[in-house]
């Protein structure tokens, strides 16, 4: 995409007269004007596959137009190329001024189907040469016809216009946002809304489920059609079934590659997170042991961080009755934990945490160790972060909030499955690692108890994720400053 002012467009219409309708003049659209954008073929024409012309007919080819669709399909399986096909098809040949609008869970994933259409004019000299393509919108002057993102916010998105609604990941969508934009049609003759996605993690409260059920229940509305791919029948199979596999992966054996899921099974991703994902089940569990059994204990190899070394120092404060936690992880691309300090009420409703006390355990490791931080969440901690750093010690603060614990527990997760940490053996750490589990939700996974008012602690392994986030952080900050060196004088 160029800065500036567009140059003048070509104001002809497209060189296409085929004899077809329906999804099959789609298909014939996608043959001559469209390449892949990624992927398997990428830069070869997009030549769809029966399954995806019997997707699209659902909607092109129905008598009259459904306002609403429904497609559930595994991840995968080339869905964000095929609507940004479709919506390019939408922007160049369908109603004089249309409007092509896509919304997801927010901006950044909805931006996957459009710089998957903005590549797509790029790589074809005939609707390059019509199009104007701009940050979040493409636009085609000759027919005041637009194809733009949106902010995943309700009230940016009063007053649409839709031609053709595109709702990524509408299993995870904001319920508002879904509404507004379906409120949004009836203005045009044709107007139709395509939600697009796998299952939840919360299939009682999704949008995909309730398209789902309406449809089953009410199979005579057409004004809503609905299509899946799923072995949802078959939650009884285990995950490796690969019949299971071959219903609810219509790409697979084309360009999904077998192995690629073979090579994402338990315990390398979560089983529930597998099922949804890749078979489109409707699984109701949102938490789970957080590492495979007996994981932790492979990764014990006994050692002690020796004096002197570049280490993290990790801090899980609590200010009442319950526990807190130090752990020291040393500064690596695969980091070694070990415990430095655990207080624990053990039971005494009356139990404070000794402040002092852990502060004073801190500036011990920091005499025995090379300390190149703390890190904390400052949350009810920030008198003491604020104490250490006046008396010279370097503190980072770690917000647990989803934007910073979900990528830290995910990455945690999995360097554990895959050997790439490794522990002392402390007993304290592997049940606090062995009481934790991870849940999840529209916005990810995230570190937890495994219910509200346990008295089963977790600190140890709350700082464990936040240490190892700091390790690796500092470990690639050091490669960084390394310079290569020359011997010749």
């Amino acid at each position: 995409m160029k800065a500036g002012p567009k140059s003048r467009v070509d104001d002809s219409a497209l060189p296409f007269r085929p004899r077809v309708s329906g999804a099959a003049r789609f298909a014939k659209f996608c043959e001559k004007f469209v390449n892949v954008p990624k992927g398997k073929g990428a830069g070869h024409r997009l030549r769809l596959r029966p399954w995806q012309v019997d997707l699209v007919a659902s909607v092109l080819d129905a008598e009259p137009w459904p306002t609403t669709a429904g497609w559930m399909l595994p991840r995968g399986q080339g869905k964000s190329s095929l609507v940004a096909a479709l919506g390019l098809y939408d922007l160049l040949l369908g109603q004089e001024g249309a409007s092509v609008v896509v919304a997801a869970v927010d901006e950044r994933q909805a931006k996957i189907v459009f710089n998957a259409a903005s590549r797509m004019v790029e790589l074809e000299e005939e609707l390059a040469t019509r199009v104007q393509v701009y940050k979040d919108r493409l636009v085609v002057p000759a027919r005041g016809a637009s194809f733009q993102v949106l902010p995943a916010s309700p009230k940016a998105l009063e007053g649409l216009d839709p031609t053709l609604a595109i709702v990524d990941e509408v299993g995870v969508v904001n319920r508002d946002v879904w509404e507004v934009i379906a409120l949004a049609q009836g203005k045009r003759e044709q107007s139709t809304m395509i939600g697009i996605g796998t299952p939840g993690p919360d299939p009682h409260d999704s949008v995909l489920t309730d398209l789902r059920d309406y449809h089953r229940a009410h199979p005579e509305d057409t004004t809503l059609v609905f299509r899946e791919f799923s072995a949802a029948g078959f939650t009884d199979h285990p995950v490796d079934c690969e019949h299971c596999w071959e219903l609810a992966n219509p790409a697979l054996g084309d360009f999904l590659n077998r192995e690629t899921i073979r090579a994402l099974l338990p315990p390398k991703t979560r089983e529930s997170t597998f099922r949804r994902a890749r078979l489109c089940q409707f699984v109701t569990e949102t938490s789970g042991a957080f590492l495979p059994e007996g994981r932790w204990e492979e990764l014990n190899t006994g050692e002690e961080i020796g004096p002197g070394e570049d280490v993290i120092l990790a801090l899980d404060g609590s200010f009442n009755s319950d526990s807190t936690a130090v752990l020291v992880a040393r500064v690596a691309m695969e980091p070694h934990f070990d415990v430095v300090g655990l207080w624990e009420p053990g039971g005494d409703e009356s139990y404070r945490v000794p402040v002092e006390e852990v502060e004073d355990t801190i500036r011990a490791a920091c005499r025995q160790w090379n300390v190149l931080e703390v890190t904390a969440d400052p949350f009810r901690w920030t008198r003491s972060l604020q104490l250490l750093e006046r008396e010279g010690i370097i503190v980072s603060e770690f917000p647990w909030s989803h934007a910073r614990i979900t990528p830290a527990t995910t990455d945690f997760y999995n360097a554990c499955v895959n050997g790439a940490v490794s522990h002392s053996g402390d007993e304290r750490l592997a049940r606090h690692i062995g009481n934790a589990v991870v849940n999840e939700s529209d916005r990810g996974v995230r570190l937890d108890k495994s219910r509200r008012g346990s008295t089963k602690h977790i600190d140890l392994a709350a700082a464990a994720v936040m240490g190892h986030s700091r390790a690796q952080w500092r470990a690639m900050k050091k490669n960084k400053k390394r310079r290569a060196r020359s011997f010749k004088r």
